[in-house]
């Protein structure tokens, strides 16, 4: 033949020059974006005064790990990195860097909008048609609501809709994520291991905290002397204190940035470990095991009555959505009486450990433990009645002192507060927004109820509950708290949502996961 051989266009590396050529062309994409921050940074340093030589090094290195985001191709990897980061290092950053504490709170928008831009620059350069996933309905339309109150006349300048932005929107990529990244059997072990391992680090931290003094807590650094006495430093908000047997013990912050982030970790994380010890192998169970006890650890020590409530509804939840799936329900019963034996044992020492003091804060739990607010929440239908559409973004919450504090009033002199999720809901999106949020966890409930028997893979089955059952702690903890402002459950109400949007509205069907035929599921 006279034509040539494929192969003499093959580079001796065994790499198409096509294939080359892209590698070198992205190689030095990677390091003109790398030179940016570099020089970026350098140009900072020479007009301060009295340059940070640690800062900037951070900023150079964090500003490569956005980049690194932005290019990556697999998705699943720079989700998993950026939950990492919120369940392990958010919040001593944002604890321990002093004066810079506003930028640092904003890392985790940056690093969360450079995972999205890079997900949405991928689907732009493979040309193909996206179609939206199911739910998506809920969440465009409750961002369209938050988009629309910069309309509000009642909305304070740019930087309170900035600020108001932030407030509602920075957690809902997460849904897209969680509908994109969580397709097989593999992710959710993933998953499990993951969330096992935060809520293990952060009970762990949490138990050493409990046992220090306030004063050696507010020692660690300029954000933790704010939680802890915030009279003193100057900022509002009660002392994260409490007095057991005459001496003042600390709420632990654990590795988030307030209290509770342990209970708030361990809360999403049982399920999934109570999951994995069911599904997993023999050898693997001691693993799940230990995860499981490390989350109950973790809502113990947190001293946080509205994460102890929910961590027992998440994992009474579980346990009812694994009986409706019907196959291996037994498997769920047997996790949970193993889970249990073990816990008992462990208390007994984590309490000899910690002390009885650990655990006064729990003398007045019951499960009506939400209605010390119920005061706020029943103003709801006044405020409602008063301002239909909200009284502006950036009114409550922590977006309330961004670009200056507003004191919004009512009529009657009846003011708004944040102070619950659907307290806040209500003020800044008005009954639009609260209806749509509401109305997005009730479809998620709804759907993990009538729809998880249909998934045909039993151990598939148990890992969707495991996802789905913190969502119904959530909707009920929304009475109590104000779920957005956790790195731990703001984010996961719209991860499990997207989850949900993938396994149990048949966007999954073409895998063969999901059974429509109610013959075929039984």
């Amino acid at each position: 033949m006279s034509g040539r051989s494929p192969r003499l266009f093959v580079s001796p590396a065994g790499v198409h020059p096509a294939v080359l050529d892209r590698r070198v062309r992205e190689l030095a994409l990677l390091a003109v974006s790398a030179l940016v921050p570099l020089a970026l940074a350098l140009a900072v340093s020479l007009e301060v005064p009295k340059p940070n030589l640690l800062l900037a090094l951070a900023a150079i290195v964090g500003a490569l790990g956005v980049v690194a985001l932005v290019v990556s191709t697999r998705l699943e990897v720079t989700v998993t990195l950026l939950v990492v980061y919120l369940g392990l290092l958010d919040g001593p950053i944002k604890l321990g860097v002093g004066g810079y504490g506003s930028a640092a709170s904003a890392v985790r928008n940056v690093l969360i909008f450079a995972v999205a831009l890079g997900a949405l620059l991928r689907l732009l350069v493979k040309r193909e048609r996206v179609r939206l996933p199911p739910l998506s309905g809920w969440v465009l339309a409750f961002a369209g609501v938050v988009v629309l109150e910069a309309f509000n006349p009642r909305t304070h300048g740019l930087l309170h809709v900035l600020g108001g932005y932030r407030q509602q929107l920075q957690w809902v990529p997460f849904f897209f994520f969680g509908y994109a990244v969580m397709r097989s059997k593999v992710r959710f072990r993933q998953l499990f291991l993951v969330l096992g391992v935060i809520a293990l680090a952060n009970a762990g931290v949490a138990t050493y905290q409990s046992r220090l003094s306030p004063a050696q807590l507010a020692s660690w650094g300029p954000g933790y002397s704010e939680r802890v006495f915030p009279a003193a430093n100057g900022v509002g908000g009660g002392a994260r204190i409490y007095v057991s047997e005459g001496e003042a013990r600390v709420r632990p912050l654990a590795l988030g940035s307030d209290e509770g982030f342990s209970g708030g970790t361990g809360l999403i994380a049982l399920p999934g470990a109570l999951a994995l010890v069911a599904i997993a192998r023999r050898r693997q169970r001691w693993i799940a095991v230990v995860f499981s006890l490390g989350a109950l650890i973790g809502v113990a020590v947190g001293a946080g009555r509205l994460q102890l409530v929910g961590a027992g509804i998440a994992a009474v939840s579980f346990a009812l959505l694994s009986s409706l799936a019907g196959r291996n329900a037994s498997r769920t019963l047997a996790a949970l009486l193993a889970v249990v034996a073990l816990a008992i044992p462990a208390g007994v020492v984590l309490a000899s450990a910690a002390g009885n003091g650990t655990f006064k804060r729990y003398e007045s739990v019951s499960f009506s433990s939400s209605s010390y607010k119920a005061q706020l929440w029943k103003n709801i239908p006044h405020v409602l009645s008063q301002a239909p559409f909200g009284v502006g973004l950036g009114t409550v919450g922590s977006a309330s002192r961004f670009g200056g504090k507003v004191s919004e009033l009512l009529p009657e002199g009846r003011g708004v507060t944040g102070e619950t999720q659907y307290n806040l809901l209500a003020d800044e999106t008005g009954a639009p927004g609260l209806v749509i949020w509401v109305g997005l966890a009730l479809s998620v409930m709804l759907l993990a109820v009538r729809r998880l028997r249909y998934i045909a893979d039993p151990e598939l089955r148990l890992a969707v509950a495991g996802v789905a059952a913190p969502v119904f702690a959530l909707l009920l903890m929304g009475f109590s708290g104000y779920l957005g402002a956790s790195a731990a459950l703001g984010p996961y109400y719209w991860f499990a949502a997207g989850v949900a949007s993938y396994w149990l509205t048949g966007a999954s069907g073409t895998s063969g996961a999901v059974v429509r035929s109610r013959h075929e599921s039984a």
